[in-house]
């Protein structure tokens, strides 16, 4: 449908796509109907205010051209992704489902339908992964006037509804056959009608069963069902969401909550280099503020951590790859699951004890010794089991627990300074001001890891930051990002470590930044407090 270029708007200093039209060479009529259907795409998209659509900022008509102001999305389409990359996975098809179902909600929404959604037509923006719909050329706008040329099937056959090929009434399930078609392509490489000839290909898409690819899984009766022949049969929007968020947040099994008193013994030990990420003095959310590590409040997690001055970084993060999800493999079996997401509150607390790896075993320890009080009260508390492969955080709060604000319940040492910046965020700091803890909540705002790589840029200009790990790592059966660095602030040196993870679309974060001097009793301290923490 035309040529899109990269270009600078020099007005207001940012990059556009512009798409280039030409409307010469045709017969008469067919150069009206190009004219038209152009401006109706430009009409189409302006209706739709949508980060999962394209947006549309100007039109410039010079006679034999027509040029299309857009959005830049710096990326890839779905179609390229597949050429390059391969079929995707259950998950990574049902998390680009999302994206384009947010979309389609809001165009249908406006009165749109879009009757050309394919591979071709969804970007995937890279860093954020925003999956954006674009291409509204032969868009299908509320009581305008129908446009045709003589001869011409208008579409993509291996994506078209089979009410548009035989001229039937179209609407909203007529987008969502296209839906279906779309992830079915994206876990295949090709659509589930393509053929070797267009008739062949229009010919299945009419009479012929769609082939499902054996890599479905989870999306195969809800494939079945969103391309199914009779446009009433299929799925609504809700439910298509329902059923793609139960496979983006799979429910995992529970275990029974296991305590057990804790044995104040002295360990030492660092957690390993498994799952990574600390978050930059001053980038990290939750980071500490002002004098030593202990009280900075922090922006909410899904955005970049805040102060720069001392922050936490993300805990390390237990190592163990938690197993594969459960598949839910009937449609209404998958409808319904609520959705589950990823990111970590924060924690920092002064002396702690010897350090744990999450999945090592059995129920943490906590150093006590005369001199650690923070350590020594905090050994009070009962442990909890780490999570292990294949298993899920628990979904009742373990005995002694607080219940915050936030959303989410834990065991906090006892006799450390307990301070709420907001409801959603709290801050525990030991007795000595050696170690502060940070639990908190916030709405998911998309990519945890690439969130954080975000951050990290800022927090590497100063305070002597020294990253030691951020990556994805698993955390009580969900994905979750570990931060860990180095840092000083008013020249004492300061450990970091957070851990971020997003469940039922708020993401949460369990932090603690501490003085290197108490690693051991601090790294055990938080290990334990983690392992209690429950999201409600």
């Amino acid at each position: 449908m035309g040529r899109v270029w990269r270009a600078v708007d020099e007005i207001l200093d940012r990059l556009v796509a512009v798409k280039e039209i030409r409307v010469d060479g045709h017969a008469a009529e067919d150069s009206r109907t190009h004219r038209e259907r152009t401006l109706r795409e430009a009409r189409a998209t302006a209706r739709i205010d949508h980060p999962n659509v394209v947006r549309v900022y100007d039109v410039v008509d010079e006679g034999q051209r027509l040029w299309i102001v857009m959005e830049l999305i710096p990326g890839r389409s779905l179609e390229r992704i597949m050429t390059e990359q391969g079929p995707l996975s259950p998950r990574e098809t049902a998390g680009i489902g999302l994206g384009l179902v947010a979309a389609l909600r809001q165009v249908h929404a406006g009165g749109v339908l879009h009757r050309d959604i394919k591979p071709g037509n969804v970007l995937v923006e890279s860093g954020a992964g925003r999956v954006v719909l674009t291409d509204f050329g032969i868009a299908a706008i509320q009581d305008a006037k129908a446009l045709t040329m003589v001869g011409m099937l208008v579409g993509s056959p291996d994506y078209m509804a089979p009410e548009r090929i035989s001229g039937r009434r179209q609407g909203p399930p007529s987008d969502l056959w296209s839906l279906g078609a779309t992830l079915s392509a994206a876990l295949a490489g090709n659509s589930p009608f393509s053929r070797d000839t267009t008739l062949a290909t229009l010919h299945a898409v009419l009479y012929e069963e769609p082939r499902l690819p054996p890599s479905a899984g989870p999306l195969s009766d809800l494939l079945a069902a969103l391309l199914a022949k009779d446009p009433s049969a299929r799925p609504g929007l809700a439910e298509v969401e329902q059923a793609l968020r139960a496979v983006v947040y799979p429910p995992v099994p529970t275990v029974p909550f296991r305590s057990e008193p804790v044995q104040p013994t002295e360990t030492s030990g660092r957690v390993g280099n498994g799952g990574l990420g600390a978050e930059p003095p001053g980038a990290a959310e939750g980071a500490p503020a002002g004098e030593g590590p202990g009280g900075g409040s922090s922006d909410e997690f899904g955005g970049a951590p805040p102060e720069p001055a001392a922050e936490p970084e993300p805990t390390a993060e237990p190592e163990t790859a938690v197993g594969p999800h459960p598949r839910r493999t009937a449609l209404l079996a998958v409808l319904g699951v609520v959705a589950v997401g990823v990111v970590v509150a924060v924690l920092a607390a002064t002396s702690g004890g010897g350090g744990r790896r999450e999945g090592a075993g059995g129920g943490t320890t906590v150093a006590s010794s005369p001199t650690a009080s923070s350590a020594a009260s905090a050994a009070v508390s009962p442990t909890v089991s780490p999570t292990v492969d294949g298993t899920s955080r628990p979904h009742s709060p373990p005995p002694g627990a607080r219940t915050e604000a936030g959303g989410f319940a834990w065991v906090p040492p006892k006799g450390w300074r307990r301070d709420v910046k907001t409801g959603a965020e709290v801050h525990y700091t030991s007795p000595d001001a050696r170690q502060e803890l940070v639990g908190k909540s916030s709405l998911a705002r998309g990519d945890l890891l690439d969130t954080w790589k975000r951050s990290e840029k800022d927090a590497q200009q100063g305070r002597d930051y020294v990253k030691i790990r951020l990556a994805e790592t698993r955390f009580q059966g969900y994905p979750a990002v570990v931060w860990e660095y180095t840092f000083t602030l008013k020249g004492t040196p300061w450990h970091a470590r957070l851990l971020g993870f997003d469940a039922d679309g708020k993401s949460y974060q369990i932090n603690t930044w501490y003085q290197p001097a108490i690693e051991g009793q601090a790294i055990s301290l938080y290990d334990r407090v983690k392992d209690t923490f429950t999201v409600l």
